[in-house]
């Protein structure tokens, strides 16, 4: 099945916390030994929700060893905050991580949203309208350092001076950029800048968003279907519906979550449920998902993912 004249496509974020090392390192081999497409991390400090007391492993270093973990699998951050480092720092370490996996990885970027981990660290979180800022001007750099062999770049929140990337990406002309949020200010830079765009969301909301992010790239002059649509939903699928209903509360409490606030970011139920889900994201335009799951991380859906769900899709 294609859907906009793209294939399906079916990756994995691990979160990155409430773990150990080895375990996770067992989870990404996982992941590309059941077959999925790509294998993602999360870019944060601290956990993401609930207590801060748990581990939480750094985004880069963590990318890095999913190069060399994997060999099949693409590999990314779902997604990477612009906050956290300066653009041209993580401009160097994506194209080192694009080069040690053999142009496997796939860039992403958005404005970031844990203001915690930034108050924790001592770390500044200007106003949303200053993050979509910041996030337009580090793309612009970001792609500059990679296709140039020097750069100069006078912004209003960066500057470089002469400045090389180098070793360059080898992926051309730069790895695909996935820029993640909802937002109307992520949804202009995703019109100005992305490859792909990925949410979190029901199908109602990507609908929505997606009618959007069209009207905006006509305004602009952007070939909508130059953008590849993603969605990054949570996933309990057991061979029973309450089985699977025990495993999203299980998880969603892992986190201190409130499941029934949070449904329409979730896919839950059989493996026929989860078809009739998927179907719902594919008939708005959506072809690529990747499915959030936690410590500890089970085999078992992702193994019903692969022999009943997938096939169902694409026979």
């Amino acid at each position: 099945m294609h859907v906009r004249g793209r294939p399906l496509h079916f990756g994995i974020q691990l979160q990155a916390q409430a773990t150990t090392w080895a375990e996770y390192a067992r989870g990404i081999r996982d992941v590309e030994e059941l077959g999925f497409g790509s294998v993602w991390t999360f870019d944060h400090l601290l956990p993401f929700v609930g207590a801060d007391d748990r581990p939480c492993f750094e985004t880069l270093t963590t990318l890095g060893a999913m190069a060399a973990l994997t060999s099949r699998a693409r590999i990314g951050v779902m997604v990477n905050g612009v906050l956290y480092r300066h653009p041209a720092v993580l401009a160097k370490a994506a194209a080192q991580v694009d080069k040690m996996s053999g142009g496997r990885l796939d860039f992403s970027l958005g404005a970031a949203w844990a203001e915690r981990e930034f108050k924790a660290y001592g770390l500044g979180f200007p106003p949303l309208a200053e993050r979509y800022a910041r996030l337009d001007e580090a793309l612009q750099l970001v792609k500059l350092l990679w296709a140039q062999d020097r750069t100069t770049y006078r912004g209003r929140f960066y500057q470089v001076e002469d400045a090389p990337c180098d070793p360059k990406p080898v992926q051309s002309p730069h790895p695909p950029i996935t820029i993640g949020g909802s937002g109307l200010g992520s949804l202009r830079i995703a019109a100005a800048h992305a490859n792909r765009w990925n949410l979190v969301g029901s199908v109602a909301k990507c609908a929505e968003r997606t009618t959007k992010l069209e009207q905006l790239c006509a305004d602009t002059g952007r070939n909508f279907e130059d953008i590849e649509l993603s969605v990054h939903p949570n996933i309990a699928v057991a061979p029973t519906a309450d089985q699977a209903e025990a495993l999203a509360r299980k998880a969603a409490a892992a986190n201190s979550q409130d499941l029934e606030t949070q449904r329409g970011h979730w896919l839950i139920g059989t493996p026929a449920d989860v078809v009739e889900g998927l179907r719902g994201y594919i008939e708005v335009g959506f072809n690529h998902f990747v499915f959030t799951i936690g410590h500890p991380f089970d085999l078992a859906p992702l193994r019903l993912l692969q022999q009943q769900v997938f096939p169902a899709l694409t026979a």
